[in-house]
């Protein structure tokens, strides 16, 4: 045995295994070479002859302040709030705050796209049978993101640079139209709801207005002792936060829905309220030398007295409150929201956003090589394989 043969038994098995695998390329280097070099001449051809030439432009805005003060907006907090005090918070994408939807969700508006689609007739351009083909190509080009300082980035991709930035603003303009469509349909719904309660309660007011009348005229007025006073007022307080729990409860319905966990926290909020409330109401009528007046005897006159004015005293409460809500409900119904403010407008981009072509080119290069020097160790050792087992069959004389 010569020295080159003990040489090579001696070889490590992975160190052998690369010596040849490297020698192998080199055998096929030309192969390998000219593969790599046809295919990115080729891409390249492509890149710079037929690929699109894509450009992005963005527009930079800003939510708008809320200006507050509202009955609506009012309610609405008051749900965060009480959302908050308890450690939930809530999912990030879903809702609105401050009376802006989110503009992540705003821009996938079907409607939105399918109104700028027809403007801009991008149809012909997108190649598109159907709307639904078209909206699902305008889908992958337009975007917002909502960056660190708070600000939001619309932005849009075109062929053609002057319509990306036209785009890209009309898509801005396009979430104030959308979120101001929505905010308008939910106020109705607050609205009614509430002009419902308004006016099942002014009803109430006025038929205990009546029988607190005829029973002064009747009977005269008592005059009631000042703890008296304090639990009328005190049952007038906890009846007016149920009415603004109850409103809650409507607005978390429709923003949150029947199972999330704002819906659940109101509704266990108006139920201890009720309780509450039953609780005073039964203690009183049940013996109110207890529970709501410390006498020894109230006539059965004065409890008849007392009643009403609990009653009246509830109502007028519930009356101050709904008042300017009701008038609130109506004037969101009608107005017009600005939602983002534009901090700079999408203006026409100079240059391209993709293809990056050096680097497309670069990975054609990269790619082809390796892929190529895969393919020729894979078929050597196959085919080395396959002789192998060839020779051993012969050797051990199976056909």
């Amino acid at each position: 045995m010569d020295t080159q043969t003990q040489h090579q038994n001696h070889l490590d098995p992975v160190r052998k295994a690369w010596v040849e695998n490297v020698s192998l390329l080199f055998r096929h280097k030309k192969l390998i070479l000219v593969t790599t070099l046809l295919v990115t001449v080729g891409t390249a051809v492509y890149l710079f002859g037929f690929a699109k030439i894509w450009y992005k432009s963005a527009a930079n805005v800003l939510p708008a302040r809320s200006k507050g003060g509202g009955g609506l907006e009012g309610i609405a907090s008051g749900i965060s709030s009480t959302i908050k005090d308890l450690g939930i918070t809530q999912i990030a994408g879903k809702g609105k705050s401050d009376g802006t939807y989110s503009p992540l969700a705003l821009i996938q508006s079907r409607v939105l796209q399918e109104k700028i689609i027809q403007e801009f007739k991008l149809m012909k351009d997108y190649e598109a049978q159907t709307m639904e083909d078209a909206v699902k190509e305008f889908g992958e080009h337009a975007s917002a993101d909502v960056l660190e300082e708070g600000n939001i980035s619309v932005s849009f991709e075109d062929t053609d640079p002057e319509r990306a930035s036209k785009i890209a603003n009309r898509l801005v303009r396009g979430l104030n139209e959308t979120n101001s469509r929505l905010a308008i349909e939910e106020a109705k719904f607050n609205k009614i709801y509430i002009e419902q309660r308004y006016s099942q309660m002014m009803a109430e007011l006025d038929s205990v207005e009546t029988a607190l009348g005829a029973f002064q005229k009747k009977y005269g007025v008592y005059e009631l002792k000042a703890q008296a006073q304090a639990q009328l007022a005190t049952l007038a307080g906890l009846e007016q936060q149920k009415y603004t729990s109850e409103i809650q409860l409507q607005n978390a319905l429709q923003l949150y829905g029947d199972q999330s966990a704002e819906t659940n926290v109101l509704k266990t909020q108006l139920s201890e309220l009720r309780s509450k409330l039953s609780d005073l109401k039964t203690g009183m009528d049940k013996n109110a030398s207890t529970y709501f007046v410390p006498m020894d005897v109230l006539p059965d006159v004065a409890l008849q007295y007392l009643r009403l004015m609990r009653d009246f005293e509830i109502l007028s409460k519930l009356k101050a409150f709904l008042m300017p809500t009701v008038e609130q409900a109506r004037l969101d119904e009608s107005r017009q929201m600005l939602a983002y403010i534009v901090l700079d407008s999408a203006v026409t981009p100079t240059k391209k956003s993709r293809p990056k072509r050096s680097i497309v080119l670069l990975s054609a290069l990269l790619g082809t090589f390796a892929l190529n020097s895969i393919a020729v160790v894979a078929v050597t050792n196959i085919t080395v394989a396959r002789q192998r087992f060839r020779r051993d069959k012969n050797v051990l004389g199976i056909k």
